[in-house]
């Protein structure tokens, strides 16, 4: 995004920004439509000059104040997104203002060094979660980079990285889809990260880098559709497919896991079974088109579970870890939990394993359970895999933690006491 780099990447993304100028009539809607104002001093500003002001940001021209800070604002709930009515995308125009704020604060080597340390930091803390929960056997297939080594498989599985840190979600998946007969391979890991890491610390180059690097590796399977369950994936390799590849690709298509299950009602209904007798209310966030009705169309599949709906802030970013604003998180969690008790639900099912990852210790403080909508499919289909985060969450005793699972880690490779400082981030945090 530097315009004295004349590179492919750089002349597409300057294009991007050029077509969205064009199309952009500053007309507010979008910002009238963010769900995060009230978090922020921005309540009352003026629509127009709002995204006036983020229209010069990406064009490098001298701004208002308002326009930067709606842009460090932006939860990526995708609210502003059905408001355009110039089929601009406002999410990817506050993408492109958001580096060019951070390049012109840090500059792009600085960045280039955050993206690299946040990554090294990152790939700490799911090695260690994971390992504390998975055989180190079991590890290495799930992550292994079998790029070309493989024959065709009709569908890819794609599980992303974080997932590694909640595996009785991931196992639930490849379980399920088992049972279903998928002709399916499984592919995820750091080895193929999205470079949403680096895209976070506005180095889109190196994230996008990383990212066509791993969509390459999922063209060599030859499959028809990569099947996703993180939503940051499925964003990233949807709504931004052209950082990646560049416009004209095969367009390879990444159906989130969700869509591709309510395709295939009928064979749900007749692997699950089993009762599930329990009244539920499912924590929902936008961001993803479709997620909401094609969960509550899966569930419906499960004999004797009740689906209520619960006031709360669907809104609110389009995951929980990425709700960041200072009041955003715990109000969402505030209503959540609080029209969860008025409903007297037995259980609170998410639908990220992200979200289950922030949400499951509240377990502790509330009469109903936190459970994945995967757990409910699977104990409908007659298994269900232990919630070891859940667990040590629960324990709130690293020393206990390390006790019980240090000989595992030391299977994996890696010293428990190494390993403190990581688990400390990822089960205290």
């Amino acid at each position: 995004m530097n315009p004295t780099t004349d590179t492919p990447f750089a002349s597409y993304i300057q294009a991007r920004i050029d077509q969205i100028t064009e199309r952009c009539t500053q007309c507010g809607k979008c910002f009238e439509a963010c769900s995060m104002l009230p978090y922020t001093d921005l309540e009352g500003a003026e629509p127009s000059a709002v995204t006036r002001s983020v229209v010069d940001i990406i064009n490098d021209r001298g701004h208002a104040p308002e326009g930067a800070a709606w842009v460090q604002a932006c939860q990526k709930s995708g609210s502003c997104i059905d408001a355009c009515p110039e089929d601009v995308n406002p999410r990817e125009m506050i993408l492109y203002a958001r580096v060019k704020l951070q390049q012109s604060a840090f500059g792009r080597e600085e960045l280039s060094q955050r993206g690299r340390n946040f990554f090294r930091r990152l790939s700490g803390i799911i090695r260690a979660t994971a390992a504390i929960q998975t055989p180190p056997e079991l590890y290495r297939r799930l992550t292994a980079v079998r790029y070309r080594k493989k024959a065709a498989a009709r569908n890819l599985f794609y599980f992303g990285c974080h997932i590694l840190k909640t595996p009785h979600i991931l196992l639930s998946c490849m379980d399920v889809f088992d049972r279903m007969g998928l002709d399916c391979e499984v592919v995820g890991g750091l080895g193929h990260c999205c470079g949403i890491n680096h895209f976070r610390m506005s180095d889109l180059e190196a994230g996008a880098a990383m990212g066509t690097r791993s969509l390459e590796k999922f063209r060599s399977y030859g499959s028809e559709q990569v099947i996703t369950f993180c939503p940051t994936c499925q964003m990233q390799y949807a709504e931004y497919r052209p950082l990646y590849s560049g416009p004209g690709d095969d367009e390879l298509p990444f159906v989130h896991v969700t869509k591709y299950l309510a395709r295939n009602l009928d064979t749900l209904k007749s692997l699950c079974t089993a009762p599930v007798n329990k009244r539920i209310a499912l924590h929902l966030h936008g961001g993803t088109d479709g997620v909401e009705e094609n969960v509550k169309t899966i569930l419906a599949c499960v004999p004797g579970l009740e689906v209520v709906e619960i006031d709360q802030h669907k809104d609110h970013g389009y995951q929980c870890p990425t709700l960041l604003l200072p009041g955003a998180p715990e109000a969402m969690r505030e209503k959540l939990f609080s029209s969860a008790r008025a409903a007297e639900v037995d259980s609170v099912v998410t639908v990220y394993h992200s979200c289950h990852f922030e949400l499951c210790p509240e377990e502790g403080n509330h009469p109903f359970e936190l459970e994945n909508f995967m757990t409910i499919l699977g104990q409908s289909m007659g298994f269900d895999y232990p919630d070891w985060t859940k667990t040590f969450k629960l324990y709130g005793d690293l020393d206990r933690v390390l006790a019980e699972t240090g000989d595992q880690l030391r299977r994996h490779g890696i010293d428990p006491e190494k390993a403190r400082g990581p688990l400390k981030v990822a089960l205290n945090g």
